[in-house]
């Protein structure tokens, strides 16, 4: 009877020795970031569509463009990428903020999952007077391999699907301003390739520098040119170790 429950008790203390040993091991591989981006999007192509295809802003800012340019106010109108009528685009600053997990491979070599909350988008200048703003809510998940070229640096390379969950745009014309919803006119997957340099202070603090290239186009309207999103990330990496 004495022998049974020291044999319970061992159990019992190797059962708690594996769970906490895998719960280390899990927490250790666990990482935290955060960070902002310069985020834009690439245009396959020039495009110059009719007004019948754009989205209409209200009609005080609609009036004034047609009394300037002679055209249809609708022209103004869009969700910030090259093909809705722009004459320039430019990059605008965003944010991340990420949790994820690493399992290593090899003593150099470990896969990298993450799921991120980012904000990207770009702004279009129509004229001197009238912009428009779109900033774009995803959800990423960057899969990546994370090589250690030394104990410090370490470069990353992978694909990173994402989820639009929101798309924003602001037009300013003369000074007034308008906001509306443009989800409609965006897909809603995307998949980028993405790449990276690492550096590590210790093992828990390190930053990131990456790089996202879409490869899917983002717009939804059949008629319009293709749109890419591009992002360029920096942020600090906190991993949970002991």
């Amino acid at each position: 009877m004495k022998l049974k429950t020291v044999s319970s008790k061992v159990v019992l203390l190797g059962g708690f020795i594996l769970l906490n040993t895998s719960c280390a091991a899990f927490f250790d591989s666990l990482f935290v970031n955060a960070g902002v981006n310069v985020a834009n999007q690439s245009i396959e192509d020039e495009y110059s569509p009719d007004g019948e295809s754009m989205v209409p802003l209200q009609a005080s800012s609609e009036q004034h463009v047609q009394d300037q340019n002679g055209i249809s106010g609708n022209l103004v109108a869009s969700n910030a990428s090259g093909p809705f009528g722009g004459e320039s685009q430019d990059a605008i600053l965003g944010y991340f903020a990420g949790v994820g997990t690493t399992i290593p491979l090899s003593s150099k070599l470990a896969a990298k999952s993450e799921l991120r909350f980012t904000r990207k988008g770009s702004k279009t200048e129509i004229n001197a007077n009238t912009s428009n703003t779109t900033r774009l809510s995803y959800i990423d998940v960057p899969l990546q391999l994370e090589y250690r070229i030394t104990p410090k640096w370490s470069i990353l390379g992978g694909l990173q699907p994402s989820i639009l969950l929101g798309a924003n745009m602001k037009s300013e014309v003369n000074g007034e301003s308008s906001s509306r919803s443009v989800k409609d006119f965006y897909r809603t997957f995307d998949l980028a390739g993405t790449i990276g340099l690492g550096y590590d202070f210790n093992k828990n603090i390190g930053i990131r520098l990456g790089y996202d290239l879409g490869l899917l186009n983002v717009e939804e309207q059949a008629d319009f040119q293709k749109v890419y999103n591009r992002s360029i990330r920096l942020g600090v990496q906190y991993t949970l170790k002991n």
